[in-house]
């Protein structure tokens, strides 16, 4: 097994995995190309792992966890988080182009999320060192307190849209509580995600903690969330994969992490400040080419300025600049592959049939340069109904739906008529309406005349099918370990069973 580190500079590297024996050039076997979506050019080739592989990498993790892991103090490890997230920031740069070509992000968008990583690992660095126990209610003579323990190795398994922030808020929390960590890269788009475990090991982190593999997510899948030595599963992803990831844990019995997308409202209110409100919430639409699971893609409007704010959205959709996320004049990138432009079209296609208007865009966006990419025209539908395909139907494209409602009770009980729970935006002055939307919005996160702002501190997770637990702060830690409760009897003068006899 070579132990070389793959070279990112290389035209076509070759990626294997990463496993406690180091870095492991990619072997013999299933092989994945992994394509730039803004040129159709082939740029790696990734390694399926198999099995064996996966048995063995599992066993290994194993092995670092009760040699070295779950002795290392607290504030080791947050030393150690420390020095990977110091490594990334040195290297965001070099991370950004791996990611521009890789996704087809723009380029401040992947800086952008290479900071956020940079921020959480740091986050997380400084929180190794103050994670408490709690004492119980006491009873004469016993002592009660409860202890958070890991379970070992655990499974996190992300999307392509952001791999950077992604490893960072699974394998963060995960190395804190204790856990070695299996992360399974998107086959889609992989290679930052080889990057940063490679950093991992230069940053002296035990190799064998921070573990990477990827695949095919219908064949490694249930590799890794069946594998007897996974004690926990973290995933974000779709709720179609939720669902069987749920059933697939049920195999050894392991408690499951889920973030499963969303169809987020983004409510107007009739004194919204519109200056502010109807650029953010159509970014909120096109950031990363729509291929965020916190889009505002239901923009809820009174009645009283439908027609305005339509005419706004579509005006200023037509002048977003698609382009190579490589143009520092672009504003809007490629979609992660032509398969998945043709998912988004067909969408389109059905919400219009459904009765929708399009009021901009509508279709692939191929003239010049862009033409063998997987680029799509920012798109705005208008006369969205509540059972139109395009208010049901995550897209996770540049696809914005705007609907009419005639009062606050109505939006709010639009916006909560789907089947997601992830986020909501309100835009607006009034107070009393903004609290009360907010009580009674099933959100996990609310935004209030702001969108797509996140912090280490602030726990962020779905309601609904968007899955349940949280991501962020201390709670996202407790997801990470299992509760032991410890009785300890004090007692020297005590009536024993049987005496009587």
């Amino acid at each position: 097994m070579s132990t070389a580190t793959p070279n990112p500079a290389r035209t076509r590297p070759a990626l294997g995995y990463i496993s406690a024996d180091g870095i492991a050039d990619r072997p013999s076997g299933h092989v994945l190309p992994v394509m730039n979506p803004a040129t159709g050019e082939t740029i790696a080739e990734l390694h399926e792992v198999t099995a064996d592989e996966l048995d063995g990498i599992v066993s290994q993790a194993h092995q670092v966890y009760e040699s070295t892991w779950r002795h290392t103090a607290p504030e080791v490890r947050g030393r150690m988080l420390g020095a990977w997230a110091d490594a990334i920031a040195a290297r965001r740069e070099e991370l950004a182009d791996i990611e521009v070509a890789d996704v087809g992000h723009l380029r401040r968008e992947t800086i952008g999320d290479l900071d956020s990583c940079v921020r959480i690992l740091r986050y997380y660095a400084g929180l190794a060192d103050k994670l408490e126990g709690e004492t119980y209610a006491q009873l004469p003579g016993r002592l009660s307190y409860g202890v958070d323990e890991p379970f070992g190795v655990v499974a996190g398994i992300s999307p392509y849209n952001g791999n950077a922030n992604s490893i960072a808020l699974k394998a963060g929390p995960a190395l804190v509580a204790g856990n070695c960590i299996v992360v399974k890269a998107p086959e889609v788009a992989p290679l930052l995600n080889y990057r940063l475990g490679e950093l991992a090991l230069e940053a002296g982190i035990p190799a064998g903690v921070v573990n990477v593999v990827s695949g095919r997510g219908s064949v490694v899948g249930p590799l890794l969330t069946e594998h007897p030595g996974i004690g926990m599963i973290a995933f974000t992803g779709g709720p179609d994969t939720g669902r069987a990831i749920i059933n697939q844990s049920a195999a050894n019995i392991v408690p499951v992490f889920l973030e499963l997308g969303g169809k987020s409202p983004a409510i107007l209110l009739p004194d919204a400040d519109l200056r502010t409100a109807i650029p953010s919430v159509l970014h909120s639409n096109f950031a990363k080419s729509g291929q965020s699971c916190v889009a505002g893609s239901r923009i809820l409007v009174p009645d009283s300025m439908y027609a305005q704010v339509c005419d706004e959205l579509a005006s200023l959709a037509e002048k977003v600049r698609v382009g190579l996320p490589t143009q520092e004049s672009s504003q809007m990138g490629t979609l992660i592959s032509r398969q998945h432009r043709d998912h988004v079209d067909g969408l389109v296609q059905r919400a219009v049939a459904a009765g929708a208007t399009c009021i901009a865009g509508g279709a692939p966006a191929e003239d010049g340069e862009l033409a063998n990419g997987a680029f799509y025209q920012p798109t705005v539908l208008a006369d969205v109904t509540d059972d139109n395909p395009a208010a049901t139907t995550e897209a996770f494209g540049p696809m914005a739906s705007v609907l009419s409602y005639s009062d606050v009770d109505e939006a709010l009980a639009r916006a909560n008529a789907t089947q997601f729970g992830l986020s909501a935006q309100v835009w607006g002055n009034d107070a009393q309406t903004i609290q009360h939307l907010t009580q009674n919005l099933v959100a996990g996160t609310v935004w209030i005349n702001t969108y797509r702002s996140f912090h280490p501190t602030v726990p962020f997770g779905g309601m609904k099918q968007s899955g349940f637990g949280k991501e962020n702060g201390f709670a996202s830690v407790a997801a990470y370990t299992r509760r032991k409760s410890v009785v300890w009897d004090l007692t020297t003068d005590r009536t024993l069973p049987y005496s009587d006899q």
